[in-house]
């Protein structure tokens, strides 16, 4: 199954994973991948982390631009992505198909991946192999992941576009 979690940021949709991932693992299911937990200073997000649902492990992965703290990495929109965060987080999704999760999480698919940078070798690779994977896209974007993997069916299982966040949400 190819699963999609849809919203615009600040919708919810990680903090819908962070409690659809504790209700699959108190399931039994094993799960991997990556979220991306928004960083906030004064009430305001600043970026977000790349957090390894397999190890634990997290590290910076964007920021805004303004805050110079990424000296290397992609630009998009007002942040930079590391290189590094990119890395790491290409590795956890590895890892986790190699494991063979019963559920591989990809905390989000965003403009990068769409012009195939980015975390695109490791959505590719999850999506070609016969494990489930849950998405994460912006509603604005939603469209144009499903024209770039036209190969593939997704469902969507959470749209946080027009309803508060709720972790009984559920559409298709």
């Amino acid at each position: 199954m190819r699963l999609l979690v849809v919203g615009e940021p600040g919708s919810g949709k990680t903090s819908w994973c962070r409690e659809y991932i504790d209700r699959r693992r108190k399931s039994g299911s094993s799960v991997g991948g990556i979220l991306s937990p928004a960083i906030e200073k004064q009430g305001q997000r600043v970026g977000s982390n790349a957090l390894d649902l397999l190890t634990g492990e997290e590290v910076s992965f964007a920021r805004l631009s303004r805050h110079r703290s990424l000296k290397e990495g992609e630009k998009v929109g007002y942040y930079t992505i590391s290189r590094d965060g990119i890395l790491f987080a290409c590795r956890a999704i590895e890892r986790a198909v190699e494991s063979r999760c019963d559920l591989v999480v990809i905390d989000e698919v965003g403009p990068l991946e769409l012009q195939g940078k980015g975390l695109i070798p490791a959505v590719e690779l999850v999506l070609a192999s016969a494990i489930n994977v849950l998405i994460v896209v912006r509603s604005s974007l939603r469209e144009a992941l499903q024209r770039h993997f036209s190969d593939y069916k997704f469902t969507v299982i959470a749209d946080l576009t027009k309803s508060s966040w709720s972790a009984s949400t559920h559409s298709n």
